[in-house]
């Protein structure tokens, strides 16, 4: 198993005319192609460089949004059905967009196991639950589904979890009932509230549930005896403020697995385990250096890239270029073909 930091000399060993900051694209590549051979079935990564503070991005650019269809298609378009592995590390988004991209996999495949080497949370959590089987490491993270709406406080984003806006109002409703005098100093947090906000948190947290909960009776516990109850369960474990008390809150292997997560632990192969961390830290070698921050891709090289200071271009060049590229779709490798909101 190679580190990011020999991926990174690898591929500064490699450099030519036409990747001057090395061939970063096809070290990369190559450990794609090693893992899908491999497993025997197809292989995407949408992946997002959202651990390293240093980078600048649009706001909201790290985000599952809908634009990330674009990157689906792209990638999804050559590959053949039924299987399909998912490599993803995410900090989440929009449940609408979540839903969306869930749709254009399970319109193609039948068979479809999301790997978390590291972190994939909230509306990612959402997405891999989408998953016949989830494929983790001991450092794999998910993470509470509870929604999260945006507000902005002298110009800053704050983030707000939805069942901690409810609680605060019914907090304020009942103090301010039993101690009229107290209404003062409950005007400038209810004055924040929107007309429509309280409906808003209960219908997000609604429609996570109703996702998560039937994704996983659908696909994961498919036509198994008590498949409803089961899928009611983990969604509820998932969305449970209290319990998690923080959106930021890690939710590891073993309690996916005390509450039926079907899970293939990367220990049960040491040699899917190296090749998928072979490919995740190919994949960080390639946030390092290159302009990348949000990578698709699959085993045949088609990739769709968002590079800092553009928009998303799809891929079709020997090398991703770390500076500003036209803002324009090219094509795929052969055979060439045309190519937030709050929550959560």
């Amino acid at each position: 198993m190679k580190t990011w930091i020999e991926f990174v000399r690898e591929a500064q060993g490699r450099r030519s005319p036409q990747a001057p900051n090395g061939d970063f694209d096809n070290v990369r590549r190559e450990e794609l192609r090693r893992l899908s051979e491999y497993t025997g079935r197809n292989l995407v990564i949408y992946v997002v460089d959202f651990l390293d503070p240093g980078r600048q991005k649009a706001p909201g650019a790290l985000s599952i949004e809908l634009s990330d269809k674009l990157g689906f298609i792209e990638v999804l378009r050559r590959l053949e059905g039924p299987a399909v592995d998912i490599l993803i590390e995410s900090p989440g988004g929009s449940a609408e967009a979540t839903e969306a991209l869930v749709t254009l996999l399970r319109q193609k495949f039948t068979d479809v196991r999301f790997i978390v080497p590291n972190v994939a949370k909230s509306a990612a959590t959402m997405m891999a639950m989408s998953a016949n089987v989830l494929i983790l490491d001991e450092p794999s993270e998910l993470g509470p589904i509870d929604p999260q709406f945006i507000f902005r406080r002298e110009g800053n984003p704050v983030v707000s979890p939805a069942h901690a806006i409810l609680q605060q109002f019914e907090w304020a409703t009942n103090d301010i009932k039993d101690n009229p005098d107290h209404l003062p100093a409950w005007m400038p947090i209810l004055n924040q509230y929107g007309p429509s906000l309280l409906v808003e948190c209960h219908a997000a947290i609604a429609l996570a549930q109703r996702l998560v909960t039937g994704w996983l009776e659908r696909y994961m516990f498919g036509g198994e005896p008590d498949c409803r109850k089961k899928a009611r369960r983990i969604a509820r474990f998932l969305s449970a403020y209290d319990e998690h008390l923080s959106h930021r809150r890690a939710v590891g292997m073993g309690q996916l697995q005390q509450q039926g997560v079907k899970i293939l632990s990367m220990n049960s192969d040491p040699k899917l385990k190296e090749r998928i961390w072979d490919v995740y830290n190919s994949i960080l070698a390639t946030f390092v250096g290159t302009g990348a921050f949000k990578l698709f891709e699959n085993h045949l090289g088609d990739c769709y890239v968002s590079m800092a200071a553009t928009i998303p271009i799809a891929i079709g060049l020997p090398q991703m270029i770390p500076q500003p590229v036209p803002a324009r779709p090219v094509p795929s490798p052969a055979p060439p073909a045309a190519p937030t909101e709050p929550g959560n």
